[in-house]
């Protein structure tokens, strides 16, 4: 039976027996418990979203954007056949409709993509980035580990975890798609935003770009958090996410490999992309990298960190892991969220007075305080999404009534709309741990003495 939610942004959303399915199990609902945008929550207080509603709407527009370009592959064929019957086609629509059998999109397809959304965030761990970045680095700086791993790595495991626990869902996935190794693997394939599967159509590949856009990083995921990090922020975007999809289309590429697909949007399109720009460089300076949030955020890891080698997390088989190690093992990874601060203060543990301290700092706002920022090596970026190459010229256009797709270019108007002299800034923050003042002072001073001789 198919389920109704009121969401904020997206309104009324409706989603498929199957897809509620997935949110009904402990492995997804774990989402509620682990905030959007981690520490933010400390500097805006209306930043109380988290990846529950957020898996929700990107599912929804997951969703929306594979059945519009479903609609227009169909109307695409309707209309070139029509062309034929009347030998009108030019040589251009021609190859086009001999192609678009390949690139057709199917209803499980759909319902794949709509499931590749809603799971794509499933790997998240304790206030989100926080844990996979800001942690992940800082135990394997103090420990020399040289594990790499990623939230979508773990959104995969994640999934196979949740099947294997829910047997009824393991049934209803095997009812509607039959074959479950294969459809499994598409899945977390349209999670990653890349193929594994050597036997995958070129034509198909644009179903890759719809939650992961590795070409140009335009995809759904970002529109859904873009558009929900303003409204709890405060924020106002003038990207409209809904008309961007209505302009959305399949298109082969006739110059880089004319077999293979892109999504290609309306030429028209390019001022509204510009506000997509805009909007994600003022959430960077404005929220994602405030100073505030950094500082608290830093002191969460170090948090965590300092009580790393002192909580036990248990596993399934009877076992414990450290919270470094929970990725390896699903079982305990699905018992960490936010709450883990709250864990860590009830503990009578001596070893945990370190991380104790610290979290109680954040409650009484004694952070960590910036003394200075510098333009370091490596950097730490604010870009438009393609580091210092202009995000127009990764994204492909069509004209109307057209079937071929081109490049935006780099130009003068380009520049005017994205300021930026190589469309990224580099910055570094630099805090002072100490809670006393007079210590903060003299690093501050310190701090200006050493820029001065530069």
């Amino acid at each position: 039976m198919s389920k109704i939610f009121n969401d904020p942004i997206h309104g009324t959303i409706t989603l498929h027996p199957l897809l509620i399915k997935i949110i009904d199990t402990p492995q997804f609902q774990r989402l509620r418990n682990i905030k959007q945008l981690g520490g933010c929550y400390f500097v805006y207080p209306s930043a109380s979203h988290n990846r529950f509603e957020h898996s929700i709407g990107t599912c929804f527009l997951a969703s929306k954007l594979a059945r519009q370009l479903q609609a227009q592959l169909k109307e695409d064929e309707m209309n070139l056949n029509l062309k034929k019957d009347e030998e009108l086609l030019n040589d251009m629509e021609k190859l086009y409709l001999e192609k678009l059998g390949d690139a057709t999109m199917k209803d499980e397809d759909i319902l794949c993509i709509g499931i590749a959304g809603l799971c794509h965030d499933i790997g998240h761990g304790p206030y989100s980035h926080l844990f996979d970045r800001l942690f992940n680095k800082a135990i394997k700086k103090k420990h020399q580990e040289t594990t790499e791993w990623e939230h979508e790595d773990v959104s995969g495991k994640m999934l196979d975890f949740m099947i294997e626990k829910n047997p009824d869902l393991k049934t209803r996935i095997c009812k509607n798609f039959g074959n479950l190794g294969p459809t499994m693997q598409f899945i977390k394939d349209l999670i990653k935003g890349k193929t594994t599967n050597k036997e995958e159509k070129k034509a198909r590949l644009y179903m890759y770009e719809i939650i992961a856009n590795k070409r140009n990083e335009i995809d759904v995921d970002k529109m859904d958090y873009f558009a929900r990090d303003c409204h709890g922020l405060g924020m106002k975007s003038n990207f409209d996410h809904l008309r961007f999809i209505s302009q959305c289309r399949v298109m082969f590429l006739k110059s880089d490999d004319p077999d293979e697909t892109t999504i290609a949007v309306r030429d028209k399109e390019e001022y509204n992309l510009y506000e997509l720009f805009h909007t994600r460089i003022g959430l960077l300076r404005r929220a994602y990298y405030h100073p505030v949030n950094k500082a608290i955020e830093l002191m969460l890891t170090d948090a965590l960190v300092a009580a790393n080698d002192h909580l036990d997390i248990p596993t399934d088989s009877g076992g414990t892991v450290k919270m470094s190690q929970a990725y390896k093992h699903m079982s305990a990874y699905g018992k960490l969220t936010d709450s883990i601060v709250d864990v860590i203060l009830m503990s009578t543990k001596e070893e945990l007075t370190e991380a104790k301290d610290l979290i109680n700092r954040i409650y009484k706002r004694q952070l960590y305080k910036l003394v200075g920022r510098k333009t370091p090596k490596p950097k730490l970026s604010f870009s438009y999404g393609k580091g210092t190459e202009n995000p127009i010229t990764h994204v492909y256009f069509y004209e109307k009534g057209s079937y071929e797709c081109f490049k935006g270019k780099d130009s003068e108007k380009t520049s005017l709309l994205l300021p930026s002299e190589n469309f990224q800034e580099d910055v570094a923050f630099i805090y002072s741990t100490s809670i006393d003042k007079e210590t903060t002072d003299n690093i501050k001073r310190k701090w200006k003495e050493i820029q001065n001789t530069d």
